[in-house]
């Protein structure tokens, strides 16, 4: 009776497919592990937001019950906190416009022209950044006091776009530097004025950069309290201070504290979801880097 003989091949290739499959499978464990760290202490967060009051802190903690939105309905009853919620988004919204306004054109300007000191400047403005809060807050204390900036929106908008400018103009000019320049020298030939070469070839190839940048910007400035804590009073205070006060010195309202910190979070979730699909367009499409 024949026999069919083996191909020498076989073997060696079912134990390849077996490797692959089984570093697949360990590699999916590894992340689905890891997106269980991450992500756990947001659901601890938001299950304490939907606890009742005297269920939240317990010990141990219970993990079945049923969810209420007492918090929520408590938080936002709360006159202070819809004002400064509101004064957060108005703040943090303006400073990102007027941050990537000024940092963007600074940054194609440093990436395109020819600047004395260049180095230098592109130190100075990083240096802004070097100090840390606590020693230049004082500083701008006296300073808005005396410009009567201190307590308002305005003040704040400024401050919040110190804070950020030099992230734009340096993260941009690592972008600008990517985009050759013979794509605005081919606008130019067909007509383009060199604003029109900035707006119509650099810019749409700069969106990953763009949507980057005021990704960070606007998180940045949404959980910024050092500055809120000095520079404001009552007009113009920012929600995180309003989340710092559930701290108390004897006692926390861990269930309140909870619910403003996820009230906190959906802004920035949903700045996320209506930028993501372009950051992932712009990265797919619209960057051509220098060879």
């Amino acid at each position: 009776m024949a026999t069919t003989k083996a191909e020498p091949g076989s073997s060696q290739r079912f134990e390849k497919d077996t490797r692959e499959k089984i570093v697949s499978v360990v590699r999916h464990a590894i992340l689905l592990t890891w997106s269980f760290v991450v992500l756990f202490p947001l659901y601890w967060l938001a299950s304490m937001s939907l606890k009742p009051p005297g269920q939240a802190n317990t010990l141990p903690p219970d993990w079945v019950f049923l969810p209420t939105v007492y918090n929520y309905l408590q938080l936002f009853q709360r006159s202070k906190f819809v004002t400064a919620f509101g004064n957060s988004l108005i703040m943090v919204a303006a400073s990102v416009v007027l941050v990537l306004l000024i940092g963007v054109p600074a940054a194609y300007v440093l990436s395109r022209y020819d600047i004395p000191m260049e180095r230098d400047v592109l130190v100075w403005i990083l240096s802004s950044r070097m100090l840390p809060p606590i020693a230049v807050v004082l500083p701008f204390f006296f300073i808005f006091r005396k410009l009567n900036l201190f307590d308002t929106r305005i003040g704040m908008v400024l401050m919040y776009v110190s804070i950020n400018l030099s992230l734009v103009v340096w993260v941009m000019k690592a972008f600008f530097d990517g985009i050759p320049v013979t794509l605005e020298e081919a606008a130019r030939v067909d007509g383009a004025t060199r604003f029109q070469g900035f707006r119509k070839v650099v810019l749409p190839a700069a969106k990953p950069g763009i949507y980057s940048v005021a990704i960070i910007s606007f998180i940045f400035a949404w959980i910024e309290l050092l500055f809120g804590l000095v520079l404001t009073n009552s007009k113009a205070v920012p929600v995180t201070l309003y989340v710092y006060s559930f701290i108390g010195s004897r006692s926390i309202e861990w269930s309140m504290l909870a619910a403003a910190s996820m009230a906190m979070i959906i802004p920035v979730a949903v700045f996320l979801i209506l930028v993501n699909k372009y950051l992932a367009a712009g990265l797919s499409f619209g960057v051509v880097l220098k060879e």
